[in-house]
């Protein structure tokens, strides 16, 4: 019994260094390709070139842009409703007595509105009074119908006339340099005012009420008493700024 029990400790000593001295086998990683994952194909990393696992390798999503930032602090004019025109000043205070009796602000106000584009033919400023009514006389001997511009931005200019067509300007300025005499012509927007019931006044627009609601029963009663007016709304800086030219 004893040489069987020496047997199995060689052949125990014989196996263990058998193991120890065999290479193992490495292990393989595998990767299941995303784009054949239906059809169930697996590749071996080992089996796969550089360039090929790269485009395997699944893509970093690219941020989306940021969405545009509105600016800060920028507030879009606000509007004012203005109700009119009237033609007399007590009618426009009547209504303005209506509005404040509802709580609402409201002043009558006259308003500088555009009117007709009209046509100037002048003749430039000359460097003194003098001086134009010295070319006053030469243009007036001449039979120019003429006059010097008293006062603006034309003050000490010689005046043809204005026109309310075109035509009729360039004919003139046309027909003075053929004369020898160094015309021109600009526009001149024509302008006039009217009186209007603005409602809002000066508060400022977060608590002026610039789209004050009021009541629809309100507007058919005051249509009802004045039949010629309307509402409209303007820019309420564009508003001020016509009335304190005045």
């Amino acid at each position: 019994m004893r040489w069987i029990f020496f047997l199995l400790v060689v052949a125990n000593l014989g196996l263990f260094g058998w193991f120890m001295t065999t290479e193992r086998t490495p292990t393989k990683t595998v990767v299941v390709s995303q784009a054949d994952r239906g059809a169930d194909s697996i590749s071996l990393v080992s089996e796969l070139d550089p360039e090929e696992l790269a485009a395997r390798a699944p893509a970093v999503a690219t941020p989306s842009p940021a969405e545009p930032v509105v600016e800060a602090g920028k507030v879009a004019d606000p509007l004012c409703t203005m109700v009119g025109p009237f033609a007399e000043a007590y009618q426009g205070e009547d209504v303005v007595r209506r509005l404040q009796a509802l709580q609402v602000e409201a002043d009558l106000r006259d308003i500088e509105m555009q009117g007709q584009m009209r046509y100037w033919v002048y003749l430039a400023p000359l460097n003194s009074s003098k001086e134009a009514f010295r070319k006053l006389r030469e243009l007036q001997a001449a039979g120019v119908d003429s006059y010097v511009i008293p006062k603006g931005s034309l003050e000490n200019g010689i005046s043809f006339g204005i026109f309310s067509e075109i035509e009729r300007a360039q004919s003139l300025t046309e027909e003075l340099r053929g004369r020898g005499f160094s015309a021109e012509y600009r526009e001149e927007p024509q302008t006039y005012l009217e009186r209007w019931v603005v409602l809002g006044g000066d508060a400022p627009a977060a608590e002026s009420g610039a789209q004050v609601l009021v009541g629809e029963e309100f507007w058919q009663q005051l249509q009802l008493d004045y039949p010629d007016i309307g509402r409209r709304q303007n820019v309420c800086s564009e508003i001020r700024e016509a009335s304190a030219e005045q």
